[in-house]
């Protein structure tokens, strides 16, 4: 009978084969674009991004909707690569990842980028523990994770996070207002928060936005070209211009409501 210690090791040892012999890769969408394309050259680099979809897919509970590997190259892989493709990454130093789930864009981008410093936001603790096992695995020494409510986690005090973020993306945790009031108090001035979005959905929650985007000391930026299959996703870029003020993120029943007076 194998005991839970030789499990452990019998797991570390097969991923470590599989990290260091040159993966597989979905060959690259059309659609594809940004300097990180580059990165991709590298094998070692997508040895690490080919284990990376291997751990999601052998996870031993549903971790994401996606589950063939090549669904997870293109909607995890290349899809993290356009979040930041309107934004130069390498000249920053630390990101926060809201929801991250499986990894994405989070543990891409930190295995694609290695100078900058990753912080993992998840609020479910299978998924936060198994997300600390992949940076285990990945030997990903730019990469935390950090078990907790995304609104407890910004509060003043609470593992000093509050507008220290270069970056913060957030993928799928709710409408654009929800993903501005998560995500604008971990950005320092200057910062950039990085949110897709269905094409069809970005002009009317960014109107919708606008005046709780502002109050959030947010500017809008910039939004990608369509991108995808289907030409149906988009970024929205988001600058830092002011201060959060200090009773935001509000508790979860709240995030992203009117705002009185």
């Amino acid at each position: 009978m194998v005991t839970a210690r030789e499990s452990a090791v019998i797991f570390f040892v097969r991923w470590f084969i599989l990290l260091s012999t040159g993966g597989f890769m979905v060959r690259r969408p059309q659609w594809l674009r940004g300097s990180l394309m580059n990165v991709l050259e590298d094998k070692a680099i997508v040895g690490r991004l080919d284990t990376l979809v291997q751990l999601i897919v052998d996870a031993p509970f549903n971790i994401s909707g996606f589950r063939t590997k090549e669904a997870l190259w293109i909607h995890g892989i290349y899809d993290a690569i356009q979040t930041v493709e309107r934004i130069n990454i390498e000249e920053m130093s630390t990101a926060v990842d809201i929801g991250s789930g499986a990894g994405f864009p989070g543990l891409v981008l930190a295995i694609l980028v290695p100078s900058v410093k990753w912080v993992l936001i998840e609020a479910r603790e299978k998924r936060a523990t198994y997300l600390k096992r992949m940076i285990q695995v990945l030997d990903l020494a730019n990469s935390s994770v950090i078990g907790g409510r995304a609104e407890e986690v910004a509060e003043v005090g609470n593992n000093g996070m509050r507008e220290a973020a270069d970056l913060v993306t957030a993928r799928a945790v709710g409408s654009l207002r929800v993903t501005l009031e998560l995500s604008l108090p971990y950005l320092k001035m200057g910062g950039r928060g990085c949110f897709p979005k269905g094409r069809n959905q970005v002009q009317v929650e960014m109107e919708q936005a606008q005046d709780l985007c502002r109050l959030l000391g947010g500017e809008y930026q910039e939004v990608s070209s369509p991108y995808g299959e289907q030409e149906d996703s988009q970024i929205i870029v988001i600058t830092k211009v002011n201060k959060t003020p200090l009773e935001f993120p509000r508790r979860s029943k709240r995030l992203g409501s009117p705002v009185p007076g």
